[in-house]
């Protein structure tokens, strides 16, 4: 076949390379930084319960944001013919199960010696990540079928079942394995979501327009669960506010599209952010390792008051840890253990 239509010049060819969108480099590392706050607070230092709470839902979003980055970075609308299975999970699974292998040998290792806090209770996100990318050839199968309308209804079915742990509180409903809501319960959802924003709703957040909408979003998400702190109602916090739930996953929508508006008055983007970016996964990886078996174990650490050493920790956890997957990235050979 002819295909000197397709590409007649070498110019086209760098134009039909994809532009790398920088808003979702800001986006994976305010989702990074979010993981390392929720982790950082140590316990025993006498920070309130109403702060402790407050930091793990305003950075329940971070799971919610990595998935969606991922979303919008893999799931594709042009593949009927061209998208090569194979090929794609062989890549993929390249770059997973070499950092998983590893980070669970050292987790194992670890507790073999009787030390917690190490880097097993972060894997599963990995895990999780692992099944989004053994969907990813279906998905992007029917997305190269689907309209924005039907994907769109996909999207409203998943949110409803966000909202089951609130529903819950005044009906009887069946959420297990035999509930037809469960079959779109997950965080695939997410997954799906940052494809639609980024093919779909790709424009920025006009905050004229739709400044009543995110507003609203902001009300439900974040005045809701602090109401009913307040009023001191008792709900299962982790199950109604937490990553499957509606709130989160509009403080998602809300992030994206503030970064996708605020990207838009970057004149000149800097660099060392995608370079941070492509470590963001290393930092993951390395962040409980270096947070709960080094920082905690300081001293000058356990002296500091709550609110001080939550972001005095953050900082640090997230500063060594880029430090350490930067120099990880150097070697050849051994860049693979964070997915690099």
């Amino acid at each position: 076949m002819n295909n000197s239509n397709r590409f007649p010049d070498n110019t086209s060819l760098i134009m039909c390379k994809m532009k790398r969108d920088e808003s979702l480099d800001v986006i994976r590392l305010i989702a990074c930084l979010m993981i390392v706050l929720m982790h950082s607070p140590m316990p025993g230092l006498g920070t309130s319960g109403m702060v402790l709470s407050g930091i793990s839902y305003l950075t329940a979003p971070g799971i919610g944001l990595f998935f969606m980055v991922s979303g919008a970075l893999l799931l594709k609308s042009n593949v009927v013919e061209s998208f090569e299975t194979h090929v794609f999970l062989q890549k993929r699974f390249t770059k997973i199960l070499i950092p998983l292998l590893f980070w669970s040998f050292v987790g194992w290792g670890f507790e073999r010696y009787g030390v917690k806090n190490a880097e097993l209770s972060i894997l599963w996100f990995m895990y999780c990540l692992a099944g989004m990318y053994l969907l990813t050839p279906i998905l992007s199968r029917w997305l190269s079928l689907a309209n924005r309308k039907e994907v769109g209804f996909y999207l409203i079915i998943w949110l409803v079942t966000l909202c089951v742990p609130f529903v819950k509180l005044f009906l009887p409903i069946n959420e297990g394995d035999a509930s037809w809501l469960y079959y779109f319960h997950g965080y695939v959802g997410y997954y799906v979501l940052g494809f639609y924003l980024k093919h779909y709703l790709g424009k920025p957040v006009s905050m004229g327009r739709n400044a009543v909408l995110i507003i609203a979003f902001i009300a439900i998400s974040v005045v809701l669960p602090i109401t009913l702190l307040v009023m001191n109602v008792k709900v299962d916090f982790y199950s109604i506010f937490w990553y499957l739930s509606i709130t989160v996953a509009l403080q998602c929508v809300v992030w994206w599209g503030i970064v996708q508006r605020l990207m838009r008055n970057v004149s000149k983007f800097p660099g060392f952010v995608v370079e941070l970016s492509k470590l963001s996964f290393g930092i993951y990886l390395i962040h409980i390792l270096v947070m709960r078996n080094i920082l905690w174990k300081t001293d000058w650490m356990q002296n500091m008051n709550g609110i001080l050493q939550i972001v005095v920790c953050t900082l640090l956890t997230f500063v060594i840890s880029a430090m350490i997957s930067l120099l990880i990235s150097k070697i050849k050979y051994v860049r693979a253990i964070i997915g690099y």
